[in-house]
């Protein structure tokens, strides 16, 4: 069961778990999923960019010393933590990417904040930590799916774009294009135009 708003029942908020560490990545997913979370896991930056091009995650959490394999059966290296990073801000300048490490002798949280990670958190930690860093991660991005935000970020090009959005979010909410005019303070032909007009992607 996807984690879903109070408020707002059509919310769903998934994350990408990138960690070559399977014994690691699985029992955080677990713990993830029992409290709640929609979890999807990757073990490698090929697979993980492959999953964010699909555009059907809500935040990444990146585990930034992911091995640079090369595969049998491709001559091209699989991505780095890095082409993930990068994957992530040009599908989707809004999604959130929390890095975890557990390197020591570098600065991954110098390396990967300066790469445009969000947050940072070191290995060892609580699963309670990242839990509750999920928490608000997620209070934000439903904050983010609002147009106006959008349209400020430049995801959404168009004042226009921004009203069928809107539109669209009223009739989704009360159910009904007739009763979401009066809500709108338009009429139904103009509600119904938007709703006929070319959406987002």
């Amino acid at each position: 069961m996807k984690t879903k708003t109070d408020t707002d029942t059509s919310f769903e908020f998934t994350v990408l778990f990138v960690e070559d560490d399977d014994k690691f990545r699985t029992h955080f997913a677990q713990l993830l999923r029992g409290e709640g979370f929609e979890i999807v896991e990757a073990n490698s930056g090929s697979q993980a960019c492959a999953l964010i091009r699909e555009r059907k995650v809500s935040l990444v959490v990146l585990d930034w010393d992911l091995h640079n394999h090369k595969s049998n059966s491709s001559t091209e290296d699989h991505s780095t933590s890095l082409q993930v990073l990068q994957t992530c801000h040009e599908v989707d300048p809004l999604l959130p990417v929390v890095v975890i490490s557990s390197e020591l002798r570098l600065d991954p949280r110098d390396d990967s904040m300066m790469a445009g990670a969000d947050c940072f958190l070191q290995k060892p930690f609580a699963p309670q930590l990242l839990g509750e860093h999920l928490r608000r991660w997620m209070g934000r991005v439903k904050a983010e799916k609002n147009p106006f935000t959008q349209l400020t970020a430049g995801i959404i090009e168009t004042v226009d774009s921004v009203n069928r959005s809107y539109t669209r979010a009223v009739v989704d909410m009360v159910g009904s294009a007739l009763q979401a005019a009066p809500k709108l303070g338009l009429s139904r032909q103009t509600v119904a135009s938007y709703l006929a007009s070319p959406g987002l992607s």
